[in-house]
């Protein structure tokens, strides 16, 4: 996630990483908070939802799902990012990492 947010530090952009403790496959990560936080960004004009994944658990569940998001603006792409996902019910141990300056952790 370092080398995401070091690229888009050398565009002047800010990398976040929205970790969500949900066992949500790759569909319905997608159509449940990929597709809305992406139209929520554009609309905005602020940036834009780069990739997603999943971290696998015991067996084949599912521990978490994240979203890869670079925006151009850190305060107003953090608050965007940060209301559109309580408005979708996204856990509340919802995480947004930051890698840059220092790692840090937002809570939703």
């Amino acid at each position: 996630m370092l080398g995401f947010a070091e690229s888009a530090a050398e565009d002047g952009h800010y990398f976040f990483y929205v970790r969500i403790p949900e066992s949500v496959g790759p569909l319905e990560r997608g159509d449940r908070y990929e597709d809305p936080l992406q139209e929520a960004l554009a609309a905005a004009e602020l940036g834009e939802v780069t990739g997603g994944g999943s971290q696998l658990g015991d067996g084949d569940s599912i521990a978490y799902c994240g979203l890869d998001v670079v925006v151009t603006d850190r305060d107003r792409g953090l608050a965007l990012i940060r209301e559109t996902m309580q408005r979708l019910g996204a856990s509340p141990a919802t995480v947004i990492e930051e890698y840059l300056p220092t790692y840090r952790e937002h809570e939703l």
